[in-house]
């Protein structure tokens, strides 16, 4: 009787701690996947091979009292992290290396730092996982989840109910189009042929996502990243503040990106699917003008210009800086960007709406 008794604690237990983790009384989704780059990233790259990393002192110092890094390019919580807040999850979903078990249920972070739509975005940075990487782990994350729900109906019923993010394509650009000796693609493309390949290429991506589940879909456009620190020390912008020919390039994939999402909502009837346009709100940021750095990187810059010295200098008013390191915003720059993505300010911030109300249907 002792022994019957413990294996139906166990199982009690079990199945408790299943219920905790599927319903997700707190939250407003029961769970969250999280697919993209650095923006994004909350320590899939830590121990690459390559210098996409932030698993160093100084990213993170202001995550956690200790101090410790924790693989996020910024000094303390990316836009992914603000989003689980303002869902109400107790607790940051983590990255793909590092969940295991009945975790997964409550979603995953796949977000890789120098992750492009195309699969050779991003190779000079060394080690990291293309979005069509990223779509593998979350089949095998799917596979695992059929095994712990006992069969793949309960799973996809699961899925269905759980937001997806997608944060990417800033690379495409920033380690791929605009960096001509290491790649040839702007040989091979004008900006709008490029455009139009990557929302081609996007667009298979996310119709592979509605196929295994998804049904909320947030779909981030690429910001400012020809006014990035990076940008403008690398490229003539011909007296302009940001350069312009990398910011035109970018909206015609945002563009394409607004009417992909038009599309799928249109062939998708099931499936919810919105644009944030992360450009916009970069366009229309008013808080704070003229107290605010938006020029000079926080942090003292490594050799590249893109990403924090090892153990460098870092400025002392973290909160009236854009910009953590050449290219990363900082935890203030990615606070703004989630909370409008979150609750809609402007009219352009989100199409056709933004994540509260996707995350409540």
């Amino acid at each position: 009787m002792e022994l019957h008794g413990k294996v139906m604690l166990m199982f009690l237990t079990i199945l408790s701690f299943e219920s905790h983790w599927v319903d997700g009384e707190s939250s407003k989704v029961p769970c969250y996947f999280i697919f993209g780059d650095s923006l994004v990233d909350n320590g899939n790259n830590n121990n690459n091979k390559g210098v996409a990393r932030a698993d160093y002192k100084p990213y993170g110092i202001d995550f956690s009292k200790d101090m410790i890094p924790t693989g996020r390019f910024t000094n303390g919580r990316n836009i992914a992290d603000f989003i689980a807040e303002f869902l109400g999850f107790d607790n940051y979903i983590p990255p793909f290396k590092n969940t295991t078990g009945w975790n997964i249920l409550k979603g995953v972070n796949y977000a890789s730092g120098a992750a492009g739509i195309r699969e050779e975005t991003g190779m000079t940075q060394g080690e990291r996982s293309s979005l069509n990487q990223q779509l593998e782990h979350h089949n095998y994350i799917i596979s695992k989840m059929n095994e712990l729900l006992g069969n793949k109906s309960s799973a996809e019923t699961h899925l269905n109910s759980c937001l997806y993010m997608i944060n990417i394509g800033g690379n495409d650009y920033l380690n791929n189009y605009f960096m001509p000796l290491s790649y040839k693609t702007s040989a091979q493309f004008t900006p709008k042929q490029y455009a139009m390949s990557l929302n081609k290429q996007f667009s298979y991506q996310l119709k592979g996502l509605y196929e295994k589940g998804a049904r909320k879909l947030a779909i981030f456009g690429s910001g400012f990243v020809g006014c990035t620190p990076y940008a403008r020390a690398h490229f003539d912008h011909k007296g302009s503040q940001c350069v312009d020919k990398i910011n035109n390039a970018i909206q015609l994939f945002n563009i394409g990106l607004k009417l992909l999402v038009n599309h799928l909502n249109t062939n998708f009837t099931t499936a919810n699917f919105i644009f944030i346009d992360a450009f916009n709100i970069a366009l229309h940021d008013t808080s704070n003008q003229g107290q605010i750095n938006k020029d000079s990187p926080c942090c003292e810059i490594r050799h590249d210009g893109l990403q924090c010295a090892l153990l460098g200098k870092v400025c002392g008013n973290r909160s009236e800086y854009v910009f953590w390191d050449g290219v990363h915003p900082t935890e203030i720059g990615m606070k703004r960007l989630a909370s409008r993505a979150f609750n809609a300010q402007h009219p352009n911030d989100t199409y056709p709406f933004d994540i509260n109300h996707l995350a409540q249907l």
